[in-house]
Protein backbone atom coordinates (compact mmCIF):
# COMPACT_ATOMS: atom_id res chain seq x y z
CA UNK A 1 0.00 0.00 0.00
CA UNK A 2 1.10 3.40 -0.65
CA UNK A 3 -0.25 6.45 1.19
CA UNK A 4 0.16 9.48 -0.64
CA UNK A 5 0.51 13.21 1.80
CA UNK A 6 1.09 15.99 -0.02
CA UNK A 7 0.81 19.80 1.11
CA UNK A 8 1.87 23.45 1.24
CA UNK A 9 4.93 24.47 3.20
CA UNK A 10 4.98 23.87 6.95
CA UNK A 11 1.57 22.47 6.66
CA UNK A 12 2.27 19.58 9.49
CA UNK A 13 2.35 16.83 6.77
CA UNK A 14 5.77 15.93 7.56
CA UNK A 15 5.12 15.01 10.76
CA UNK A 16 1.82 13.96 10.58
CA UNK A 17 3.62 11.27 7.84
CA UNK A 18 6.24 10.38 10.76
CA UNK A 19 3.13 9.85 13.08
CA UNK A 20 1.72 7.44 10.11
CA UNK A 21 4.67 5.53 9.63
CA UNK A 22 5.45 4.66 12.90
CA UNK A 23 2.32 3.24 13.82
CA UNK A 24 1.31 1.63 10.60
CA UNK A 25 4.75 0.22 10.41
CA UNK A 26 5.07 1.56 6.30
CA UNK A 27 8.25 2.66 5.91
CA UNK A 28 8.48 6.53 5.47
CA UNK A 29 9.66 8.39 2.26
CA UNK A 30 10.07 12.32 2.24
CA UNK A 31 10.63 13.52 -1.21
CA UNK A 32 11.35 16.97 -0.02
CA UNK A 33 14.60 15.39 1.55
CA UNK A 34 15.76 14.09 -1.88
CA UNK A 35 15.48 17.64 -3.20
CA UNK A 36 17.29 19.56 -0.33
CA UNK A 37 20.35 16.54 -0.84
CA UNK A 38 19.77 17.48 -4.77
CA UNK A 39 20.47 20.97 -3.65
CA UNK A 40 23.31 20.45 -1.34
CA UNK A 41 25.45 18.40 -4.27
CA UNK A 42 24.75 21.47 -6.28
CA UNK A 43 26.09 23.51 -3.72
CA UNK A 44 28.63 21.32 -2.54
CA UNK A 45 30.06 21.23 -6.04
CA UNK A 46 29.27 24.70 -7.56
CA UNK A 47 27.03 23.27 -10.03
CA UNK A 48 24.26 26.47 -11.61
CA UNK A 49 21.13 25.33 -11.20
CA UNK A 50 19.72 25.15 -14.93
CA UNK A 51 18.83 22.37 -17.20
CA UNK A 52 22.46 22.30 -18.76
CA UNK A 53 24.01 22.31 -15.13
CA UNK A 54 21.45 19.62 -14.14
CA UNK A 55 22.26 17.48 -17.35
CA UNK A 56 26.30 17.33 -16.57
CA UNK A 57 25.74 16.79 -12.99
CA UNK A 58 23.12 14.29 -12.12
CA UNK A 59 24.31 11.51 -14.02
CA UNK A 60 27.00 11.44 -11.75
CA UNK A 61 25.54 12.01 -8.71
CA UNK A 62 26.73 10.06 -5.95
CA UNK A 63 23.16 9.50 -3.98
CA UNK A 64 21.69 7.20 -2.02
CA UNK A 65 18.77 7.38 0.00
CA UNK A 66 17.75 4.66 3.22
CA UNK A 67 14.17 4.46 4.31
CA UNK A 68 13.49 3.08 6.74
CA UNK A 69 10.40 3.69 9.39
CA UNK A 70 9.52 7.73 10.40
CA UNK A 71 12.63 8.67 8.66
CA UNK A 72 14.54 8.92 5.61
CA UNK A 73 18.33 9.37 5.43
CA UNK A 74 20.20 10.71 2.46
CA UNK A 75 23.50 10.36 1.55
CA UNK A 76 26.10 12.48 -0.83
CA UNK A 77 29.13 11.30 -1.64
CA UNK A 78 28.88 9.18 1.34
CA UNK A 79 28.42 11.10 3.41
CA UNK A 80 25.46 11.22 5.63
CA UNK A 81 23.63 14.86 4.80
CA UNK A 82 20.44 14.33 6.62
CA UNK A 83 20.91 17.01 8.89
CA UNK A 84 22.14 19.39 7.42
CA UNK A 85 19.68 20.21 4.61
CA UNK A 86 17.74 22.92 6.63
CA UNK A 87 19.63 25.98 5.93
CA UNK A 88 18.28 29.01 4.12
CA UNK A 89 21.14 28.46 1.37
CA UNK A 90 19.94 24.88 0.70
CA UNK A 91 16.23 25.98 0.85
CA UNK A 92 16.58 28.72 -1.83
CA UNK A 93 18.76 26.35 -3.80
CA UNK A 94 15.92 23.25 -3.43
CA UNK A 95 13.41 25.92 -4.81
CA UNK A 96 15.71 26.55 -7.83
CA UNK A 97 16.29 23.33 -8.95
CA UNK A 98 12.98 21.68 -8.36
CA UNK A 99 11.59 23.74 -11.13
CA UNK A 100 14.29 21.90 -13.45
CA UNK A 101 12.91 19.10 -15.70
CA UNK A 102 15.87 17.36 -15.29
CA UNK A 103 16.02 17.26 -11.75
CA UNK A 104 12.10 16.15 -11.32
CA UNK A 105 12.74 13.32 -13.80
CA UNK A 106 16.22 12.37 -12.16
CA UNK A 107 14.61 12.29 -8.46
CA UNK A 108 11.53 10.45 -10.00
CA UNK A 109 13.09 7.36 -10.33
CA UNK A 110 14.13 7.28 -7.10
CA UNK A 111 10.60 7.80 -5.71
CA UNK A 112 9.38 5.02 -7.90
CA UNK A 113 12.77 2.72 -7.06
CA UNK A 114 11.51 3.28 -3.05
CA UNK A 115 7.78 2.27 -4.44
CA UNK A 116 8.48 -0.85 -6.49
CA UNK A 117 10.49 -2.35 -3.49
CA UNK A 118 8.21 -1.42 -0.56
CA UNK A 119 4.36 -0.91 -2.07
CA UNK A 120 3.41 -5.06 -1.28
CA UNK A 121 5.70 -4.81 2.31
CA UNK A 122 5.38 -3.35 4.75
CA UNK A 123 4.10 -0.73 2.40
CA UNK A 124 5.34 3.19 1.90
CA UNK A 125 4.18 6.38 2.97
CA UNK A 126 5.07 9.28 0.94
CA UNK A 127 5.26 12.76 1.40
CA UNK A 128 5.67 15.72 -0.68
CA UNK A 129 3.97 18.22 -3.06
CA UNK A 130 3.28 16.29 -5.97
CA UNK A 131 3.28 12.09 -4.26
CA UNK A 132 -0.64 12.15 -5.25
CA UNK A 133 -0.64 13.44 -8.43
CA UNK A 134 2.55 12.90 -10.25
CA UNK A 135 5.25 10.18 -8.01
CA UNK A 136 1.95 8.10 -6.89
CA UNK A 137 -1.37 8.89 -9.44
CA UNK A 138 -2.72 5.66 -8.37
CA UNK A 139 -2.10 5.47 -4.65
CA UNK A 140 -4.40 3.62 -2.83
CA UNK A 141 -5.12 6.74 -0.03
CA UNK A 142 -3.90 10.55 -1.02
CA UNK A 143 -4.41 13.42 1.45
CA UNK A 144 -3.94 16.91 0.93
CA UNK A 145 -2.61 19.15 3.97
CA UNK A 146 -3.38 22.59 4.68
CA UNK A 147 -3.30 25.24 7.00
CA UNK A 148 -3.04 29.21 6.82
CA UNK A 149 -0.05 30.97 6.56
CA UNK A 150 0.25 32.95 10.13
CA UNK A 151 -0.23 29.02 11.32
CA UNK A 152 2.07 27.63 8.59
CA UNK A 153 4.48 30.59 9.49
CA UNK A 154 4.40 29.88 13.58
CA UNK A 155 5.47 26.21 13.16
CA UNK A 156 8.22 26.90 10.70
CA UNK A 157 9.56 29.71 13.24
CA UNK A 158 9.61 27.38 15.62
CA UNK A 159 11.79 24.68 13.68
CA UNK A 160 14.43 26.82 12.95
CA UNK A 161 14.62 27.80 16.50
CA UNK A 162 15.09 24.31 17.63
CA UNK A 163 17.81 24.28 15.01
CA UNK A 164 20.03 27.52 16.19
CA UNK A 165 18.70 29.66 13.39
CA UNK A 166 17.62 32.94 14.22
CA UNK A 167 14.72 34.49 11.96
CA UNK A 168 11.93 36.57 12.55
CA UNK A 169 8.16 35.56 12.18
CA UNK A 170 7.72 38.40 8.44
CA UNK A 171 10.89 37.22 7.28
CA UNK A 172 9.26 33.42 7.51
CA UNK A 173 5.96 34.36 6.85
CA UNK A 174 7.00 36.20 4.00
CA UNK A 175 9.21 33.17 2.52
CA UNK A 176 6.10 31.51 3.08
CA UNK A 177 3.83 33.25 0.87
CA UNK A 178 6.76 32.83 -1.82
CA UNK A 179 6.84 29.54 -2.10
CA UNK A 180 3.34 28.89 -2.47
CA UNK A 181 3.64 30.55 -5.20
CA UNK A 182 6.87 29.37 -6.29
CA UNK A 183 4.84 25.77 -5.85
CA UNK A 184 1.57 26.66 -7.38
CA UNK A 185 2.99 28.30 -10.70
CA UNK A 186 5.64 26.09 -11.49
CA UNK A 187 5.00 25.02 -14.82
CA UNK A 188 6.78 21.24 -13.94
CA UNK A 189 4.41 19.67 -11.30
CA UNK A 190 3.03 22.40 -9.48
CA UNK A 191 1.29 21.78 -6.30
CA UNK A 192 -2.27 20.82 -6.74
CA UNK A 193 -4.67 18.73 -4.90
CA UNK A 194 -5.12 15.44 -6.13
CA UNK A 195 -8.93 15.22 -7.63
CA UNK A 196 -9.82 12.28 -5.07
CA UNK A 197 -7.23 13.49 -2.11
CA UNK A 198 -9.00 13.60 1.29
CA UNK A 199 -8.04 17.97 2.16
CA UNK A 200 -6.55 17.79 5.98
CA UNK A 201 -6.96 21.75 7.45
CA UNK A 202 -4.13 21.35 10.63
CA UNK A 203 -5.09 24.47 11.96
CA UNK A 204 -6.45 23.30 15.02
CA UNK A 205 -5.40 20.12 15.05
CA UNK A 206 -1.97 18.42 17.07
CA UNK A 207 0.02 16.29 15.09
CA UNK A 208 -1.63 13.36 17.44
CA UNK A 209 -5.04 14.55 15.78
CA UNK A 210 -3.79 15.17 12.29
CA UNK A 211 -2.33 11.58 12.44
CA UNK A 212 -5.39 9.43 13.79
CA UNK A 213 -7.32 10.83 10.95
CA UNK A 214 -5.42 9.26 8.19
CA UNK A 215 -4.77 5.94 10.53
CA UNK A 216 -8.53 5.98 10.66
CA UNK A 217 -9.16 5.94 6.93
CA UNK A 218 -6.04 3.26 6.15
CA UNK A 219 -6.02 1.28 9.04
CA UNK A 220 -9.94 0.76 8.73
CA UNK A 221 -9.76 -0.19 5.29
Amino acid sequence: MIVAIDGTAASGKSTMAHQVAEVSGFVFMDSGVMYRAAAFGFLKHDIESTERGAAAYLPTMNLEVNCIQSRTKVYVDEEDVSSRLHTSRITEMSSRIAMLRGVREFLLGVQHGIGDRFDEDPGVVAVGRDIGTVVFPDAEWKFFVTASPEVRARRRLAELSQTGIETSFQEVFDAIIERDRQDSQRVIAPLKKASDAIVINTDDLTPDEQAAIVLKYILER
